[in-house]
């Protein structure tokens, strides 16, 4: 019992004058996974990113992988408002404006931080309980909805036919491979215009609709 009193003023100290401490230690752990990888990344190493002690990354998230897992529940919290968003605006409309607007949504947040296909692309490469547990947190709903869209347009002969999961990842590889790589498109198109979110929405639209 004598010690829970200055193990108390101890955890309250790592939050003395660093009241943004974990958005630090959250935006650094995002840009180390989107690099190296989750195996690839040290908690010591982004730590000293955030300019925090690695003791206070450990009392705020306990362990590499649940900063992994609380890095991803933000990123997706940001693409689940968007989407949210997209729907309630196209909500009534055809079939094409609802699916554009979802992907849309999913340009946008591209456009604004690559990071999470960046990662998406490390980690969907080999099964894994990660990869698991993204999927059923994060990534089934999405893909039942947006199949769902694309389903409902090649029923209707708007949308061309194959299979919805590969046109689903079609749109998705377009966007997020665009801004991922966007400054070696810039170089070897020598034009920082090439990865535009209008044009990116328009080639996608090209690629699955046959009509205009």
């Amino acid at each position: 019992m004598p010690l829970a009193k200055p193990v108390r003023v101890a955890a309250q100290a790592l939050n003395d004058g660093v009241p943004d401490a974990r958005e630090r230690i959250l935006a650094a752990a995002r840009r180390s996974f989107a690099t190296v990888g989750f195996d690839g990344a040290a908690t010591r190493q982004i730590a000293a990113e955030a300019g925090v002690a690695q003791s206070l990354l450990l009392y705020h998230f306990g362990s590499k992988d649940a900063l992994w897992r609380a890095v991803m529940d933000q990123l997706f919290e940001g693409l689940a408002s968007r989407m949210a968003e997209a729907a309630r605006a196209s909500q009534g409309g055809n079939v094409r404006q609802r699916l554009l607007a979802a992907i849309g949504a999913f340009i946008a947040l591209c456009a604004e931080n690559a990071d999470i296909h960046r990662i998406m692309t490390i980690e969907g490469r080999q099964a894994s309980p990660r990869l698991t547990w993204l999927v059923e947190r994060h990534l089934r709903a999405n893909h039942a909805y947006a199949t769902g869209l694309i389903q409902e347009g090649q029923a209707s002969g708007l949308i061309r036919p194959g299979d919805p999961t590969l046109l689903y990842y079609s749109f998705i590889a377009i966007a997020g491979t665009a801004f991922s790589l966007a400054p070696e498109i810039a170089l070897v198109s020598q034009s920082p215009k090439v990865v535009d979110p209008v044009a990116i929405e328009a080639l996608i639209a090209a690629l699955l609709f046959l009509e205009g």
